[in-house]
């Protein structure tokens, strides 16, 4: 699935399982170590399939902050100028805003296809246009778009296989113990595993 950062083949390699009696399972920790990855970064990692409405409220005449936008590809920015609740004048990418980071880092490179970070800031071209977001309107900027990022990083995917295999063994370990009297008995962490939260650690969104 889309939303998924890695597939049950990945799980299945790299704790040397075969045959589908664990799909379920697999499936199952994919789904929720995928997710946790997402809470503790404040984003996701996939793409929409099709561009859906985000609404904000801006603080600044200039400057926008959204969240990610994956691709300019079926972008479309909106403004409700009179406060009536319907988005009348429509923005025109590089003439009245643009998007920013100007210069996204490359994520990956994948078959000659350079992916990049996403944008994730609106900015009005103030030289160009005499459009101006407005700070007493609620809900003044209507954005369409596909949010996301266009490729999954690689230590997103690495952090995914990590906790998913730590998830999925946890069937063994129902209690949050592993072993037993005689060998004696060690807590399993609760949480997320320090090796995949330190591989997402630059990924986390920082909130203003």
């Amino acid at each position: 699935m889309a939303d998924q950062y890695v597939d049950k083949d990945d799980v299945k390699n790299r704790i040397g399982l075969s045959g589908s009696g664990q799909d379920d399972n697999i499936d199952n920790a994919i789904n929720g170590a995928s997710r946790q990855i997402d809470a503790i970064c404040g984003r996701y990692f996939y793409q929409d399939a099709t561009a859906r409405v985000q609404y904000y409220s801006a603080t600044n005449d200039y400057f926008l902050i959204t969240d990610d936008i994956s691709t300019t590809s079926g972008l479309i920015v909106e403004l409700d100028t009179t406060d009536d609740g319907t988005y009348d004048k429509t923005l025109t990418l590089e003439t009245d805003f643009t998007l920013k980071p100007y210069n996204p880092k490359i994520n990956r490179i994948t078959d000659g296809t350079t992916y990049y970070w996403p944008y994730n800031e609106i900015e009005i071209l103030a030289t160009r246009s005499s459009e101006r977001f407005d700070r007493l309107i609620q809900k003044n900027v209507k954005v369409t778009a596909k949010f996301g990022w266009s490729s999954i990083p690689d230590a997103v995917k690495e952090a995914t296989l990590i906790q998913a295999t730590r998830l999925w063994k946890r069937k063994d370990t129902p209690f949050n113990v592993y072993g037993n009297e005689q060998t004696g008995t060690i807590e399993l962490f609760n949480k997320m595993d320090p090796d995949a939260k330190e591989l997402i650690k630059g990924y986390i969104k920082r909130k203003l």
